[in-house]
């Protein structure tokens, strides 16, 4: 995403961006473009007005927004700092942002600005971008990302609901790969073939989302899973347990989430963490 967004500023005529990242060849990548490299998070805050997170999890966006804050509080600002968090995080812990900024009295913003879409899709600028916050941050974050990284924008006023918005998400997709992992393992143990439905698939599902995980299942014998690893196992795991944890804070069950939970657990246990989370086919075989 930081590559594509420097290589359309650099096209229009826009400013250089700023990049960290604690492993410096990927700032590297970036930087090789035009982008600055920064030597900490705080020195992106005391040079920025709007800063994008993509973090691992929850811990490392606490973390990042701590140092900001603290970095932020040693200055006197002109101009109000937009933080705009990019990571799949639970709802409590952009509760938990908010009230940290709420309590630092800065001048900072917070949006919670979730992304679908694989890294083939970020490489060629076909996210779909989650804005929220208030109208004119909204409208500029959906100038700033569209066309540089995303392909369309969904505005979603509160960060809260943005959040929940992401997983729920991130749940349909889980949900797709349990229901083709079930009708791969029945096709095939019925003497369908696995290749066989994935023409059924790809004539009714022409879909890149659907699609790429179902060749994944199919190719290589579903080997393709291990290696071709868009989003991996402990992503999964993490994404679907909100999900559930989120239908449970509104008093309903998601029965799908529960056993695509079970089965990425067995993968978990039985394969690896760095396989994509379309490995969790594997679990529904005969072992």
């Amino acid at each position: 995403m930081a590559r594509n967004l420097q290589q359309h500023r650099a096209r229009t005529g826009q400013t250089p961006i700023t990049v960290y990242n604690r492993t410096h060849a990927k700032c590297a990548l970036v930087a090789e473009h035009g982008a600055h490299v920064a030597v900490s998070p705080a020195s992106i805050a005391q040079t920025c007005t709007v800063v994008f997170l993509s973090l691992r999890d929850d811990q490392a966006v606490k973390d990042i927004v701590t140092q900001l804050l603290d970095s932020i509080a040693l200055e006197t600002r002109d101009e109000p700092l937009l933080i705009a968090d990019l990571t799949t995080v639970h709802p409590s812990t952009t509760q938990w942002v908010l009230h940290k900024i709420s309590q630092a009295n800065t001048k900072v913003r917070f949006c919670q600005t979730p992304v679908w879409g694989a890294p083939p899709a970020a490489r060629s600028a076909n996210l779909v971008y989650v804005t929220s916050g208030n109208n004119s941050d909204s409208a500029l974050l959906a100038e700033i990302s569209v066309p540089a990284f995303a392909r369309t924008t969904i505005a979603c006023d509160d960060p809260v609901r943005a959040a929940k918005f992401k997983i729920m998400g991130n749940f349909m997709i889980a949900g797709i790969l349990e229901t083709l992992g079930e009708a791969m393992a029945v096709a095939h143990d019925s003497g369908i073939s696995r290749e066989l439905y994935l023409e059924f698939v790809k004539a009714m599902f022409p879909v890149a989302p659907i699609l790429g995980y179902a060749h994944k299942m199919v190719d290589e014998d579903g080997e393709a899973s291990k290696t071709q690893v868009g989003f991996n196992i402990h992503g999964g795991m993490k994404d679907v347990g909100y999900a559930i944890d989120v239908a449970k804070s509104a008093g309903l069950d998601l029965p799908v989430a529960e056993l695509a939970h079970k089965h990425l657990q067995w993968v978990l246990d039985n394969g690896d963490e760095n396989w994509d989370w379309s490995s969790l086919a594997f679990a529904l075989r005969k072992q």
